[in-house]
């Protein structure tokens, strides 16, 4: 079982249960067998920006980031729960690429959260090798058709399933 709990520190339309349906498929595919458990902040360019400087480096605007278990300072932890870590998504960043893709915002979040989960559980496509990078993307992909959405990134390059 995968909870969450939602700080939205900018206004964004996406409706919790299609966060629980979003975490409920990531569960399932990751084959989550301990009650587990992330938080998730929705914030504006600037603070994606900050926070990318700070953590990564990098002095520019991000869609999502990943903070992994290690930053557990960010929330109090519930007792009964594994903590896994903390996604920000940059708002205003996802209803660009939305925009871009001709796709919903809600879709365009599902897929920065499954990227930013798929962090959190130990998958990696930077400094690593390609056929580590497709690995994490063919278990994205898998995760996007549970949800009927796959189609919608074609952008991505095609990984078998």
């Amino acid at each position: 079982m995968l909870t969450f709990e939602v700080s939205k520190q900018i206004d964004i339309s996406i409706t919790n249960r299609w966060l629980h349906t979003v975490a409920t498929a990531f569960a399932k595919e990751a084959k989550l067998k301990n009650k587990s458990y992330f938080s998730l902040a929705f914030v504006d360019n600037k603070t994606i920006k900050r926070l990318n400087k700070n953590y990564r480096g990098k002095d520019c605007v991000t869609d999502v980031l990943s903070f992994a278990e290690d930053f557990k300072d960010f929330v109090d932890l519930p007792v009964d729960k594994k903590y896994l870590g903390e996604i920000v998504i940059s708002v205003p960043q996802a209803k660009k690429q939305a925009k871009d893709l001709g796709c919903s915002l809600k879709n365009e979040v599902a897929r920065l959260i499954i990227h930013g989960l798929s962090h959190l559980i130990g998958y990696d496509h930077e400094g690593t090798s390609q056929k580590e990078a497709d690995k994490m993307l063919s278990f994205e992909k898998k995760i996007l058709i549970r949800l009927n959405i796959w189609d919608l990134f074609s952008f991505e390059e095609d990984v078998s399933v």
